[in-house]
């Protein structure tokens, strides 16, 4: 009994040890919702590639944007004390004002206003709670590889939709985007058929431009950051489909976004004194744009080239506003801030007036915006406007402050979300990033970013 009792605490010593070592150790590679949410975010939306979803489609299409408010929800209901990412408070009033626009005279349904306002909340809640599930480094770097394969993987569905369109194209497309735009969503091949831009794990004609740039980054960026020779090479193959697909989508924006991305990555690279690996990325990323331009051609033929050759013609500015893109920018945004200074009420324009308004409301009648600027303005005018692009900045200070950290480790992860949510910002002036699942991954990367910061801290490392 006494050999018992004498032992007993050296072995529940050395078991508490071997338990400690047993929970510490995998901590870097145990899969957690953070990465089954970032997957979700690409599955759910791809079950419309599938014959027979159409019927549902209002449902697949919520389906990202609830999850994520489900998350927050649940992060509200069981977590009292946290740490707020600094464009949280900013982000509360822009959510705030939105809400008070429900009640807009000219708000063009209940319904509509708060579906629209929902959508804002969704789009932006991942900055509130991804932070406090960010345990590590490896984590990060894990969610970074998923976004890279399962994005990557949507690029080289596209370009076999464009080689073999009856086996990889949907079997149905959106009848809302087919109605509204059947006439730019085709071009001629270099056989004389009719190739529909890929709309990769979609529904929606070109809209597999977003994923392959987002593919095509991570991609050249794994090529010199410090990792196993299997990702340097998935990294190769990845952004070759991704800049491929880009370019059969006949996207030009992306393109440039693209180039902008990888600038701003190797700026960072050359802040952090890192100048071979920022010379080695301007190289491979050369050499990927002519390859996979080169293989474009092939398979999208005449019109691909000069689609992308009119980017060479005059000035990039001078591109910009002759397509209608900076008209609405500089003159909508002007006008509807004039008309509607405040706002102009919810539903007015969008898939949530097309899901949820009422045509017949002859006081809230539609107005066109397809750019973020004129959208906000229409949504909450110049105070929605100024709080976001202010929400915008902080978090753009925030990530660039971290690209420099004295964590080696944490800088080098700052560099890549930092380039990536740039692409984001850029994407304002050609599309209408914040009320769509791209401004749901900026928000989530922003908070992944500070929640890693704020793991590091805890831990003791110097940040």
């Amino acid at each position: 009994m006494s050999q018992i009792a004498t032992s007993s605490p050296a072995l529940w010593q050395a078991q508490d040890r071997e338990s400690a070592t047993k929970t510490a150790a995998p901590a870097g590679s145990r899969w957690g919702f953070l990465e089954f949410f970032i997957i979700a975010q690409v599955v759910l939306p791809a079950l419309l590639y599938l014959p027979g979803t159409q019927s549902i489609r209002i449902v697949i299409r919520i389906a990202p944007f609830a999850l994520s408010l489900a998350a927050l929800g649940w992060d509200m209901l069981n977590h009292r004390e946290r740490k707020y990412h600094p464009a949280f408070y900013v982000l509360l009033l822009a959510i705030l004002y939105v809400a008070a626009m429900i009640f807009s005279p000219s708000t063009n349904t209940f319904l509509a206003g708060f579906g629209e306002t929902m959508l804002y909340l969704s789009v932006l809640a991942p900055v509130i709670w991804v932070t406090r599930y960010v345990r590590d480094v490896e984590q990060v770097n894990r969610i970074l590889a998923i976004l890279l394969v399962c994005n990557g993987i949507n690029a080289c569905v596209g370009i076999l939709q464009v080689v073999d369109p009856q086996t990889w194209l949907p079997k149905e497309f959106s009848s809302v985007v087919m109605s509204q735009s059947s006439g730019a969503l085709t071009y001629m091949g270099p056989d004389g058929r009719e190739i529909v831009r890929p709309p990769g794990l979609s529904d929606n004609p070109g809209a597999v431009c977003g994923p392959a740039t987002t593919a095509a980054l991570l991609g050249l960026i794994n090529c010199v950051r410090p990792m196993k020779t299997r990702w340097k090479l998935f990294g190769l193959l990845f952004a070759f489909a991704g800049i491929a697909a880009v370019f059969l989508s006949h996207v030009r924006t992306n393109i440039l976004i693209l180039a902008g991305m990888v600038l701003v990555y190797m700026i960072a690279l050359v802040v952090q004194k890192e100048i071979p690996k920022a010379v080695a990325l301007a190289a491979i990323g050369v050499a990927m744009v002519a390859g996979s331009f080169f293989f474009a051609a092939i398979l999208g033929g005449g019109e691909t080239i000069d689609r992308f050759a009119s980017l060479l013609e005059d000035d990039p500015t001078s591109v910009y506003y002759s397509s209608a893109r900076g008209y609405q920018l500089q003159y909508d945004t002007a006008a509807y801030l004039q008309a509607y200074p405040m706002g102009a009420g919810l539903g007015r324009w969008g898939m949530m007036r097309t899901y949820f308004g009422d045509e017949n409301n002859l006081a809230s009648t539609p107005i066109w915006a397809e750019l973020q600027y004129p959208a906000w303005a229409l949504d909450g005018g110049i105070v929605l406007l100024v709080l976001y692009n202010v929400a915008i900045l902080i978090s753009f200070v925030q990530e660039a402050k971290l690209t420099v950290s004295k964590n080696r480790r944490l800088r080098d992860v700052a560099a890549v979300i930092f380039a990536a949510n740039c692409g984001t910002i850029a994407l304002i002036f050609g599309y209408t990033p914040f009320t769509t699942q791209v401004g749901l991954q900026y928000w989530f990367l922003g908070g992944l970013l500070f929640g890693l910061m704020l793991a590091l801290k805890r831990k003791g490392e110097v940040v």
